[in-house]
């Protein structure tokens, strides 16, 4: 099994997004996909990765359905960040992954997503998008 770098390089984040970011929080993501890679295996070269806060799903009564079937329990993944904050990592891979990206962040709250490459002694992350509170959201939910 391949173990991720633990250099991480984030391309292309905004300055007001890395404010909030969990994604620059020092060892999250590469802890994240190393947990993947001990459970199940080598993770792809280039993937899709879609951060939220859990605090955010629980507020709209857990994460909606649609997500559910847009994504693979295995590739559900809730990690701890080092200030105990639960986030939920998902990552999306194989076909079609930009398309569920885009649907799936429209759902959650303060989610972020990246595309992932994993390339010789690094992780790099390329931001794609960030979705900021939607009250939308939560009326749809309640």
């Amino acid at each position: 099994m391949n173990s991720t770098a633990e250099q991480l390089e984030i391309l292309e984040l905004p300055p007001y997004v890395r404010s909030w970011s969990v994604a620059g929080i020092p060892g999250f993501v590469p802890a994240v996909l190393n947990r993947y890679q001990r459970n199940h295996g080598n993770l792809p070269s280039q993937f899709v990765l879609i951060a939220c806060p859990q605090i955010e799903i629980n507020a709209m009564g857990g994460l909606p359905s649609r997500v559910r079937e847009l994504t693979d329990s295995r590739t559900r993944i809730q990690h701890f960040t080092s200030c105990n904050r639960l986030y939920l990592v998902i990552l999306l891979l194989g076909d079609n992954s930009e398309v569920r990206r885009e649907e799936i962040q429209q759902s959650l709250s303060w989610s972020e997503g990246y595309e992932v490459n994993l390339i010789e002694g690094a992780t790099q992350l390329r931001f794609i998008e960030a979705t900021e509170e939607n009250e939308e959201i939560y009326y749809a939910a309640g």
